[in-house]
């Protein structure tokens, strides 16, 4: 219970440090409410990082507090010099704001709580980057599992999740939890956030765009809940891998969040959705009629506070999203020079033309601002990826509509009911004019061999529609916004049919990270517009609201099967008590290897290196590395392989593993440690069993025991 309180203080004194400039920005509570926990902690984090590159004392505990107290100096003073503010500090819209977050964080604290152990698929990984990023103080932060090496892969988000872990001074094996907890309340929030803003401020829509954000499931879990309802040993993998007969990987937001593993696109996730919500504001707030609700402001205070403030929060706030997860660059980018140019669509000093390019230049700018802020981060990380190929597969229809056959079709109805036509003449060219669009999208999926893009041209068709009516009858901006949110992921679900990124998977798994990394980028904003679209359907005077009402009631039921299903059978899945710690599933597991742990944890000094078994990825290989955050020889060869583009190293440190533990001749064993300058050798049950000679390392004249056991940990003595 501890931890959790120090976790929820820590949350919330993020959130609250950047209220009140959120509130000037935002020019309203609720919008500021909703986001200032994710923002506050992408502010926060982002200056712990900076100033950890320049203090000497590192990426600590006390740097994160200085870049809090920064940060509370820097609001309080903007919103004191952008003009006062009246009513109580913390109000209805704080309360509402803080149910939004913690409601939804409960429902994934609870899941967890059911079966907190981290093991399986990539948690070990994951628990290996936190524990490294919570355990260094230097940037970039230790490789825990190639030692001398730093990180080669996007650590920004782990960054994130370790900032909080270490304010609030929660161990690792509890914060991975709290984090996936927290990080789904942050991308709910942020998605009302969105939902409020595009909808003109009704809850249906703003609870609706985090439900489909975070909380809906596609349509082939849906079938898999319905024939196994609420079964204990339900496969909620299957939904995740329908595309290509399992050759490509189909996540959606809430199989993210269930599935747990604390990996760069769920970190990612709130700040992606942040971001759009930020960008929002900054198009609305550049428009006149914006301008002249804007509360008066203090003399003086205008030129900074109304320019370049919200442009270094936008930008901020996007090098979050790309640090976390640089495969979000290519959206955020587009997003930025669509909000630079919209934004500056209706000035009175340049043409509509000039002033759109103006625009677009000022969010090609915080582009720009937002890849400098993360410029050393990025200095140090090379991209494993060889440039970009044409597919030479694409997507069945039918396995196509399993992912997207929900949103598809709640975007649609809700495009198409929208905006009634008044005359029966209208209505005649509008369904001209609807046939001769669906036959151009059906030549093209024929011509490119590509059935699914004829559903994702002809649903981009009608967006862009949308946002045409809208913009010649004088521009509705939620609309127009909501148009772009739907046109930007129907372009990169639609890329996917046509293009890769390549890297090291192979032939048969060419599409598969490149359908992964996009189309979990695409749900959301496709989720958030399909719910603008049906609002807005909803309140249009000639919609047959029956209609309207059957269609969407039977894509939320549809949606919220496989959720449903899958939470009753992780909590039919709990053994014992409710729990946050893993290290009581470790222990039940392997208690040798928990007190090795927690032993290392306390004694071994910084720049430790240990000495273990390496194998199979997926596997509890390199699992004293991952549970200390000390870096090992070789951990996941597999893994270091792929972020490190096959580098020759890793094949000779896995051999060097293997030749150290099978070795008989103690001077070829210690040349082995010493090249890699390791501290501790550890022989356990995994050592035992997977290298035929690891009895004999006890022997070794040059180690000395450390701490006995089913683990024992050997200290290399070193040399005279």
């Amino acid at each position: 219970m501890r931890d959790i309180v120090a976790w929820v203080l820590a949350v919330e004194i993020l959130g609250l440090a950047v209220l009140p400039a959120l509130r000037l920005f935002f020019a309203n509570r609720r919008d500021a409410a909703l986001l200032s926990r994710p923002v506050g902690l992408a502010l926060a984090g982002w200056l712990a990082w900076a100033l950890s590159l320049v203090a000497p004392f590192g990426f600590s505990r006390g740097t994160i507090a200085l870049a809090i107290a920064a940060l509370a100096g820097v609001s309080f003073y903007c919103r004191r010099r952008g003009g006062s503010e009246t009513g109580p500090f913390w109000s209805a819209e704080e309360n509402r704001a803080a149910i939004f977050f913690w409601a939804l964080a409960a429902i994934f604290l609870l899941i967890r709580a059911a079966v907190p152990e981290i093991l399986g698929a990539e948690k070990f990984m994951d628990l290996a980057f936190l524990n490294s990023l919570t355990r260094s103080t230097d940037m970039p932060p230790a490789d825990p599992w190639m030692a001398g090496k730093t990180i080669n892969y996007y650590y920004w988000g782990y960054l994130l999740a370790a900032t909080i872990a270490k304010a609030a001074g929660v161990t690792p094996f509890v914060a991975y939890n709290l984090a996936i907890a927290t990080f789904a309340g942050y991308s709910f929030a942020a998605a009302a956030c969105l939902g409020f803003r595009l909808s003109r401020g009704r809850m249906g829509a703003a609870v609706g765009a985090g439900f489909a954000s975070v909380f809906a499931g596609n349509v082939t879990g849906a079938f898999d809940a319905w024939a196994k309802p609420f079964a204990r040993d339900f496969d909620y993998w299957h939904a995740s891998r329908v595309i290509g007969a399992g050759d490509t990987i189909n996540e959606f937001p809430f199989f993210t969040f269930f599935h747990a593993d604390l990996h760069p696109h769920l970190l990612a996730f709130p700040f992606f959705l942040a971001a759009f919500a930020v960008a929002d504001r900054w198009i609305e707030a550049g428009l006149p009629e914006a301008r002249a609700e804007t509360p008066d402001s203090k003399p003086g205070a205008g030129s900074f506070l109304e320019r370049w403030a919200p442009f270094l929060l936008v930008a901020l706030v996007a090098a979050a999203a790309i640090g976390a997860n640089l495969w979000n660059a290519p959206a955020i980018a587009v997003l930025l020079v669509f909000a630079g140019a919209a934004r500056t669509t209706r000035g009175e000093r340049l043409p509509r033309v000039g002033s759109a390019l103006s625009g677009a230049l000022t969010g090609a700018g915080a582009v720009l601002v937002a890849l400098a802020l993360t410029q050393p981060y990025r200095a140090s990380y090379q991209l494993p990826y060889n440039g970009i190929g044409k597919t030479h597969a694409t997507s069945q229809i039918l396995e196509f509509l399993g992912v997207w056959g929900i949103l598809f079709a709640v975007a649609a109805v809700g495009l198409l009911f929208s905006a009634p036509e008044d005359s029966e003449e209208a209505r005649r060219r509008r369904d001209f004019v609807l046939a001769a669009a669906a036959a151009v999208c059906l030549a093209v999926a024929f011509a490119k061999k590509a059935p699914a893009l004829a559903l994702i041209l002809f649903l981009a068709f009608l967006a862009g529609r949308a946002a045409w009516r809208s913009l010649s009858r004088g521009g509705d901006r939620p609309i127009v916004f909501a148009a772009f949110l739907c046109l930007l992921a129907l372009g990169m679900i639609g890329g996917c049919e046509v293009v890769y990124l390549k890297d090291s998977y192979g032939e048969q798994l060419h599409r598969m990270n490149t359908i992964f990394k996009f189309y979990h980028q695409a749900w959301p904003l496709l989720g958030i517009a399909a719910v603008v679209f049906a609002d807005r359907a909803w309140r249009a005077t000639r919609t047959p609201r029956r209609s309207l009402a059957f269609v969407l009631v039977l894509a939320a039921f549809a949606a919220l099967l496989y959720p449903m299903t899958a939470a009753v059978s992780r909590l039919r899945q709990r053994d014992g008590a409710f729990s946050l710690d893993a290290r009581k599933a470790l222990g039940r597991r392997n208690p040798g290897d928990l007190q090795a742990i927690e032993w290392l944890v306390e004694n071994a000094r910084s720049g430790s290196v240990v000495m273990e078994a390496t194998g199979n990825p997926y596997t509890e290989f390199a699992r004293i590395s991952s549970h200390t955050g000390i870096s090992t020889v070789m951990g996941w060869a597999n893994h270091e392989g792929l972020w490190r583009s096959n580098l020759p190293e890793v094949a000779t440190r896995s051999d060097d593993v293997r030749r150290f533990y099978s070795a008989s001749d103690p001077a070829a064993a210690r040349e082995i440690l010493d090249r890699y300058r390791v501290t501790y050798v550890i022989v356990g049950d995994l050592e035992r069993t997977t290298y035929s000679g690891a009895a004999r390392v006890a022997a070794f004249p040059f180690l000395e025991s450390a701490r006995a056991g089913a683990t024992a940990i050997y200290k290399v003595r070193p040399r005279t």
